[in-house]
This record gives structure tokens, C-alpha cells and sequence, in this order.
């Protein structure tokens, strides 16, 4: 995996904000000293695994899901999660500095965002081939329920620390499961 530094997308970050592409000098400063505490504590992990359809096949449900990957080789399950040290420091900044709390909040989802994007080089980079988009639990008519099967068929639980509550909610929060389409060359 990559340097933490590198998984904040600024842009993407500043698009979760609310602000566009154009950074306000008024919270530079801020973002820059969240960032930088955000680099600090998160741990970004994630497993995977490349199956069949047919293996799959227990753990989704909906037509939508199955849309996407029909004609697609193979499947890619993912979880990953930047850690609950991030989920900390965020419920830290929500008691104190409601500012540093949204924006700490929407640097991490471009880096959880950054994180899946760099997984799935990984996965490319085993294979000759390309992948669908990424379709998590809760799109469609995929119901969020589907969360703790999905984390159970990668072990995240074991592998990364990746858990769901009682309430569908995975913990860390700022953590992504996911399917996706491999569709092979030649």
C-alpha cells in the first residue's frame, strides 16, 4: 500500500465539502492541519478475492448487482477500511471543532475513495484484463443487509478489522465493501 499522504485526493476532498474544485484560502490552513493529523492515524487495509460467478453467487442478491457482472469472467470482492483511528479522531474533532470534523470527514472518504482505486491496480496488475465499476451493498436494490455476508466471504473481520453492527453499519466507518466485474482478455 501507498503512503498515507498519498491516498487524500484534495479535489475529491474538497468536492466533499461543498466547495467545488477551488480550494477557499479561508480554510487552507484548516485543511492542510487535518490532513495532516488524518496521515497520521489512519491505517488504510484491504483484502480481496477473484472468483466465479457460480462462487459469488450466495453473497448477492438483486438484479442490479447481477447486471453488472453478467458477462463479466470473474468477480472481485472487496472490503477495505482506513482503520478506527480515523473514525476516532473524527468523533474527536465532532466534540470540539465541528469545521475540523466535515472536512477530516471528507478527506477520509477520498482516501477510502483512493484506497479501493488502488486495490484494484493491484488486482489489474495480476491479470489481463478490466473491471466493471465498483457496486457496494445498499446500491440498487443490492439491501445493505448483504454487508456481513460479503465481509464474512473475505474474512475482513480477521484480515483487516473490518466488522458490521447490528445496523448494517460497519465499524471502522470509513470503510468500503464492494463487487466488481473482471472481464479477461483473449
Amino acid at each position: 500500500m501507498t503512503d498515507n499522504k498519498l491516498l487524500i485526493d484534495r479535489k475529491t476532498a474538497l468536492r466533499y465539502m461543498g466547495c467545488g474544485a477551488t480550494e477557499p484560502e479561508s480554510l487552507t490552513s484548516a485543511i492542510g492541519e487535518c490532513e495532516e493529523a488524518l496521515c497520521r492515524v489512519m491505517t488504510p487495509r484491504y483484502v480481496y478475492t477473484v472468483k466465479t460467478a457460480d462462487e459469488v453467487s450466495p453473497i448477492l442478491s438483486g438484479e442490479d448487482v447481477w447486471r453488472l457482472i453478467s458477462g463479466c469472467d470473474k468477480v472481485v470482492v472487496l472490503a477495505a477500511t482506513l482503520g478506527s483511528a480515523t473514525d476516532e479522531l473524527i468523533r474527536k474533532y465532532q466534540s470540539s471543532d465541528v469545521l475540523r470534523a466535515m472536512i477530516t470527514d471528507a478527506e477520509a472518504s477520498a482516501a477510502i475513495d483512493v484506497l479501493c482505486d488502488e486495490a484494484e491496480r493491484e488486482i489489474l496488475s495480476h491479470t489481463d484484463g478490466s473491471l466493471t465499476m465498483r457496486f457496494s451493498p445498499g446500491y440498487g436494490d443490492w439491501p445493505l443487509e448483504a454487508q456481513s455476508s460479503l465481509l464474512d466471504f473475505v474474512d475482513a473481520g480477521r484480515k483487516i478489522g473490518l466488522y458490521v453492527g447490528a445496523s448494517d453499519m460497519m465499524t471502522p466507518i470509513k470503510s468500503v465493501t464492494a463487487v466488481a466485474g473482471l472481464m479477461l482478455k483473449g
